[in-house]
């Protein structure tokens, strides 16, 4: 039986693998009363959904695998499981990205077809769909990037010139991070579908939309540059991933006529009062709930994550990043009033204007600047270790200020070495680079 053919397991069928042993399959929980729209309890039962979902799709490596990537590349794609879960089957759609991300990681046209290609097509599409686009982009961009970080840490031991790619890993790592501070907040906002959108729900979509796509296929471009310097030709395992993540990126929103779409959108919002000055206090509330779900989530995070000798503590990483942080914070918000003003001065708000788009990509750039500083704040606030810190922002604020053609700010500390060690314990550890610092089987 070819693994096109394969008949579609029953997800609630599925052992939880983190259960153990001594359970007999019988005795796990229903899937359906588990993932039940209960807000309280999204969190666990996405994570819960997330474990079975894993186990299903089993060791990507094995050859005789029907969901492994040999097979995937040989068939077409298999059907998909029952009980997959939908957008009205897990309260809120961040959550629904977190039950599905072990199909995203392990592959966009899995992915698209299974879970996204459904949302988009559906009697009444729902709003999610565009947005989970990004979010798998950003999972799959995120398993690429733990195994470029395991080759070079592990050439690194032996040859000095493997060592000058740990700060390229260290900056996309950052970006990423960045990437789903806001995806995982428009998520958030999403309303469900039918439901009225409100304004800020529309800018951050749109946003990311427009921005993560592009931002990750550069960082998809940095990564491929690391495994061909490397030695990692385009016959390994490693570049065929790539590549196929390249070539399916589309379907994540990454093609041109998506994120165009996406600009106008944009555009559109400029001249619909905004963007105001009560703007960026709203945005910043939503990244900082966005922070704060991650706080209350924190107890999964694995204690790898905290360098040894270091405290837990947030914000005793400094050696001047705070003092960075706020210099970079000052040069974003006058950037901010003179994007208010310029778009105050645009008589005629139109996609097709260049003038319009520059506005746009500058509106978006200061949006994602500001879901950094938020999350990190209310990561602070909770004394969460890493993500609470100053550091893992300033590479991403630091090319946000140079796309947006502003002067660096003076005296910014090197954060690389820092992000190195997060990065390198987690792929050594099996911790996923996402904000939620979870534990993939594989």
């Amino acid at each position: 039986m070819t693994p096109a053919s394969a008949p579609a397991p029953d997800l609630a069928s599925v052992p939880d693998p983190d259960l153990t042993p001594a359970l007999a399959p019988a005795s796990v929980p229903d899937l359906a009363s588990d993932l039940a729209p209960n807000p309280a309890s999204a969190p666990a039962g996405a994570a819960q959904y997330a474990a079975r979902l894993q186990a299903l799709l089993g060791d990507p490596r094995d050859a005789r695998n029907p969901y492994g990537r040999a097979a995937l590349r040989a068939a077409g794609l298999p059907a998909p499981p029952a009980s997959l879960p939908g957008a009205g089957d897990v309260p809120g759609a961040d959550q629904l990205a977190r039950a599905l991300r072990p199909l995203f990681r392990r592959d966009l046209a899995l992915a698209h077809a299974w879970s996204i290609r459904p949302l988009l097509t559906a009697p009444v599409p729902d709003p999610a769909a565009v947005l989970l686009g990004p979010a798998a982009l950003l999972a799959a961009a995120g398993g690429v990037l733990l195994g470029a970080a395991r080759i070079v840490e592990g050439l690194g031991r032996h040859q000095a010139a493997a060592r000058q790619w740990r700060p390229v890993l260290a900056t996309v790592f950052a970006d990423l991070l960045a990437c789903e501070s806001l995806t995982v907040t428009a998520l958030r906002t999403c309303p469900r579908a039918g439901q009225p959108s409100g304004r800020e729900a529309e800018l951050l979509a749109a946003v990311t939309g427009y921005l993560v796509p592009r931002l990750a296929v550069e960082l998809l471009g940095d990564l491929e540059l690391v495994l061909n310097e490397c030695g990692f030709d385009a016959h390994t395992v490693e570049r065929r991933t790539l590549a196929r993540l390249v070539r399916d990126r589309e379907l994540a929103g990454a093609g041109r006529t998506a994120t165009n779409a996406a600009q106008a959108r944009i555009v559109e919002g400029l001249g619909v009062g905004g963007p105001g000055r009560d703007d960026g206090p709203r945005l910043t509330a939503l990244f900082h709930d966005t922070g704060t779900t991650l706080a209350a989530t924190a107890g999964t995070a694995p204690a790898a994550t905290v360098p040894p000798g270091a405290s837990a503590s947030a914000g005793d990483d400094d050696g001047g990043a705070a003092d960075a942080l706020a210099r970079f914070g000052r040069r974003l918000a006058t950037e901010r009033r003179a994007l208010r003003t310029a778009c105050a001065a645009l008589a005629v708000h139109d996609p097709a204007d260049p003038a319009a788009r520059a506005l746009a990509d500058r509106q978006a750039l200061l949006v994602l600047a500001t879901g950094t500083t938020a999350v990190r704040e209310a990561a602070a606030a909770a004394r969460l270790p890493f993500l609470g810190e100053a550091g893992w922002t300033l590479p991403v604020l630091g090319r946000i200020t140079v796309r947006l053609g502003l002067p660096l700010p003076t005296a910014i500390p090197d954060v690389q070495p820092r992000l190195w060690r997060e990065l390198a314990r987690r792929a050594a550890d099996g911790v996923d680079c996402d904000l939620y610092a979870t534990r993939p089987a594989w």
